[in-house]
């Protein structure tokens, strides 16, 4: 299943899309976490309160324990990200969006050194390489 609106950002399973927390996992209050994320499936869940149900590959958390399954409320859609509160800790946002290699350069630089891309002609063909097509 796929979220999907005609002129504001959707999601679809298959796809990449840059993930950005607020707070991240570490410092004590406003340091962000940044990764790709390999959308697995989207479940609107039908409560007429913007839920949705997301899962997806985290690309840049620990390996072993990549596989998410989280409930979002949608703050916002807007032409190229949305905007959603983490229901499950009510101090966590994030902006979930398209995403491209100068997203990558700016809030990955680790994976693009460790995997210095052949061609910038597609990220998506890039990430599936670099994660073997989660």
């Amino acid at each position: 299943m796929s979220l999907e609106y005609a002129d504001r950002f959707s999601l679809h399973p298959g796809t990449w899309r840059s993930w950005q927390m607020f707070p991240g996992y570490f410092g004590e209050r406003m340091t962000p976490y940044f990764s790709p994320i390999h959308i697995r499936r989207v479940e609107p869940l039908k409560s007429g309160k913007s839920l949705l149900r997301l899962s997806f590959f985290n690309a840049c958390y620990e390996e072993g324990v990549q596989d998410f399954a989280l409930e979002l409320k949608v703050l916002k859609r807007a032409t190229n990200y949305l905007l959603a509160d983490l229901p499950y800790d009510r101090e966590r946002s994030a902006v979930i969006g398209h995403i491209e290699f100068s997203w990558l350069e700016r809030f990955c630089p680790e994976l693009l050194r460790a995997h210095p891309p052949v061609s910038h002609s597609s990220v998506s063909l890039y990430l599936d390489s670099v994660f073997a097509a989660r």
